[in-house]
């Protein structure tokens, strides 16, 4: 006969296998991303986001030490997906269209990653700005230039253009329909559907390069 001591309730805390501990963690980085699609940052709480992940508070305490942890862990993934595909681009055979491409369609399907990073940019006293900073814009500032630069030496881009100048003026193409998404769909007329298109890649692509070419 056994006994409660023979077979134990399963907990709900921390799992002992390293593949359950690592689904534990995505579990919550997806939780994040999701809450975040209706909700600000600021306005989502430990408790959101454990219910959300079907978890306990103390797991995110346990995993990342508090909020912004889980969600910097969160940003620090879906960052270092994108510039693994992003720094393969240079063997495309017109980088430029397909950084645009990319682009396009990356931030057309993560609209809740849009919405962090333009909450936070915008209030003065955000603890997750230099954060983001350093996930992202750094990193691209980085990389696009020397994808730029190689264009210029290929011949598909004028010699005399400052790479990191260029690069950021494709960058702020690419990034502002997305950042004023309420002047674009109501001034403009312009929605969302159009965005990830190809007519729209095709005239930021033109836009760029064709002020641009030798």
């Amino acid at each position: 006969m056994t006994t409660p001591q023979d077979n134990p309730p399963a907990k709900r805390g921390r799992p002992v296998d390293p593949e359950l501990q690592q689904q534990r963690r995505q579990d919550l980085m997806d939780a994040a991303y999701e809450l975040l699609r209706n909700n600000s940052y600021r306005s989502i709480t430990i408790r959101d986001l454990a219910t959300q992940a079907g978890t306990q508070s103390a797991m995110i305490r346990y995993y990342f030490g508090d909020k912004q942890g889980l969600f910097l862990a969160m940003l620090k993934q879906i960052a270092d997906q994108r510039f693994s595909h992003f720094q393969r681009l240079s063997e495309a055979p017109d980088p430029i269209r397909s950084f645009i491409e990319a682009s396009l369609q990356f931030f057309a399907e993560h609209s809740p990653l849009i919405r962090l990073i333009t909450d936070e940019m915008l209030a003065g006293d955000s603890a997750l700005k230099q954060a983001i900073i350093e996930t992202g814009p750094k990193r691209m500032a980085t990389l696009l230039p020397k994808l730029i630069e190689s264009q210029q030496q290929a011949g598909q881009l004028r010699a005399d253009l400052d790479p990191k100048w260029a690069a950021f003026s494709l960058v702020s193409l690419i990034m502002m329909p997305f950042i004023v998404s309420p002047v674009r769909q109501q001034a403009w007329q312009i929605d969302d559907s159009v965005l990830p298109s190809s007519s729209w890649s095709d005239h930021i692509y033109r836009l760029f390069t064709e002020g641009a070419r030798p």
